[in-house]
């Protein structure tokens, strides 16, 4: 019994056999010739057959314009900003809104020569925040600002030491004489290690004692 991986045989309409997207045993109707190994048999009949009647035909995928080779090699050497969180005054308390700056950029320009021309890539970030805690909030297209016009903020609910990590999505559009297009997938990576939430707790304080003097006043 020898398996294909990702093909499957079916009768078409001539009596032959056709290939699809799924495994099956086929050694019940081929026989491999006695200098080929089985595997090298049945990749080379499968591959001279056409798809099964019904099958999903395999999309074709536009050519990738030099152009845009160029933008997409440009934009993953390129250095992006990256953000350098920080929650002043360094720890937080529960139950308070703490405020995250970012410190970093939501946008960024790069320029390159090209034998094609001029490339132009204007590339724009969105923070997103895992607190620590459970909650991950964004994405934030605003940079991270202090009190009390900061906008990207928490408020803990239980005391204890937490990991901040922000990581900020980039995506651009490049342009290269007439031609233009978008790209993305990059993202810089930034954390607070260990920071510090505590609590406030009220402490009561009883009235003093009145003292009166021995004229009995007081």
């Amino acid at each position: 019994m020898v398996w294909v991986e990702s093909q499957r045989s079916a009768a078409g309409p001539d009596g032959r056999r056709c290939a699809a997207d799924v495994s099956v045993p086929v050694a019940a109707w081929v026989q491999p010739a006695p200098a080929a190994t089985p595997e090298r048999y049945l990749a080379a009949y499968l591959a001279s057959l056409g798809p099964c009647p019904g099958a999903d035909p395999v999309p074709a995928q536009s050519p990738v314009s030099p152009a845009a080779a160029m933008a997409d090699r440009f934009f993953q050497e390129v250095p992006l900003p990256t953000p350098d969180p920080v929650i002043a005054p360094g720890r937080a308390i529960t139950g308070l809104t703490a405020y995250l700056q970012t410190r970093g950029a939501t946008t960024h320009a790069f320029t390159r020569s090209t034998p094609l021309g001029p490339m132009a890539i204007d590339a724009t970030g969105t923070y997103t925040v895992d607190w620590g805690d459970g909650t991950v909030t964004g994405p934030h297209s605003v940079e991270g600002r202090p009190w009390p016009e900061g906008q990207i903020t928490h408020s803990y609910t239980d005391v204890g030491t937490y990991d901040v990590v922000v990581t900020e999505t980039w995506t651009a559009a490049w342009r290269v004489g007439s031609e233009r297009g978008t790209l993305g997938g990059l993202r810089t990576t930034a954390r607070i290690e260990a920071f510090p939430v505590g609590e406030v707790q009220a402490v009561g304080v009883p009235n003093p004692p009145v003292v009166r003097n021995a004229a009995g006043g007081r």
